[in-house]
């Protein structure tokens, strides 16, 4: 008979694994998280950290990116596998390492990089904002709780437009804390109104399912795609500054440009129009931002209508 897993209360502390193959590093890592609070399980052999962690349901885990192998990063792959990317990771990376650090950018999966210092106390920061971006979902998932929205949009599964202001607010918390910049790409289907009129809702409601799934194979897994209008979608892209948007929006484009959907005997071609605004370039709360997004693209919109361009069947 499988054990049943009991529910922490508020007062246990919250369990960290740490896996780190250097001994010294591991202690003091150790200290520093236990000194904070928290519950730490030390590790020093990647191979055991799936058993742990399947073992004990850790709150979150800390993995040492280091060469030549980067071992942190397919366990980073396996975990988030097994956790079904609920449980927060970290990578913990020697602030003079350039190597694990451009890897950890390239090759990471999009997890947070901490760099490793005496202190420590970036760490503990980091673990902290990205346990209360865990509990904010948790929270926006009891329907029960009337104050929290719902995580998804019934018809796509997307996130809602609620749900998705409080992750850029989290965002936007971790972007002021620490540095750095965050963008939002917003995405309009072309002639959507029309196609309802002239299709049914039905035909209609099958292209923005199929839509939320080509947003979905198009994005990296650390993004957040929203349903946020009647045809609008919106995509959280933290870490990216202004200067990678275009190639974002230019990967969206080209994979939609490739989409087809075939309904009662058509095959629909949907076109998208993007706009999109970074912080900390644009200023303003997340409803301003994700307002800024939406102008931009409905600008865009209004260019590619001047054009010709827009939905074909």
């Amino acid at each position: 008979m499988a054990l049943r897993r009991k529910h922490k209360r508020a007062d246990q502390p919250l369990t960290v694994l740490v896996v780190e193959p250097r001994a010294g590093d591991l202690e003091r890592t150790r200290l520093v998280l236990g000194e904070a609070g928290f519950r730490v399980v030390p590790v020093t052999r990647f191979d055991a950290a799936g058993p742990l962690f399947e073992a004990i349901r850790p709150d979150a885990v800390v993995l040492a990116a280091q060469p030549p192998d980067f071992a942190a990063v397919s366990v980073a792959r396996r975990l988030r596998q097994m956790g079904r990317g609920a449980v927060p990771l970290l990578y913990l990376v020697d602030p003079e390492d350039t190597e694990a650090h451009r890897h950890c950018l390239e090759k990471g999966l999009c997890v947070d990089m901490v760099p490793r210092t005496g202190s420590g106390e970036e760490l503990v920061l980091r673990l902290r904002a990205q346990l209360r971006l865990k509990k904010a979902v948790r929270r926006a998932m009891q329907p029960e709780d009337a104050g929290s929205a719902a995580l998804h949009d019934p018809l796509t599964g997307l996130y809602t437009r609620t749900f998705l202001l409080e992750l850029m607010t989290l965002e936007m918390r971790r972007t002021e804390r620490f540095g750095g910049s965050f963008s939002v790409v917003a995405g309009s289907l072309e002639d959507f109104r029309s196609l309802r009129k002239e299709a049914g809702r039905s035909v209609a409601e099958r292209l923005l399912v199929y839509s939320a799934v080509v947003f979905g194979q198009t994005v990296r897994e650390a993004d957040v795609v929203a349903r946020v209008g009647e045809d609008e979608f919106a995509v959280l892209l933290p870490g990216t500054p202004a200067e990678g948007v275009p190639d974002v929006m230019a990967r969206v484009s080209e994979r939609f440009s490739l989409a087809r959907l075939q309904v009662e005997g058509k095959v629909l071609r949907p076109s998208l129009a993007l706009g999109a605004v970074s912080y900390p370039d644009t200023i303003g709360a997340p409803a301003q931002l994700l307002t800024h997004a939406l102008q931009a693209l409905r600008r865009a919109r209004e260019e590619r209508r001047g054009v010709g361009v827009g939905l074909t069947v």
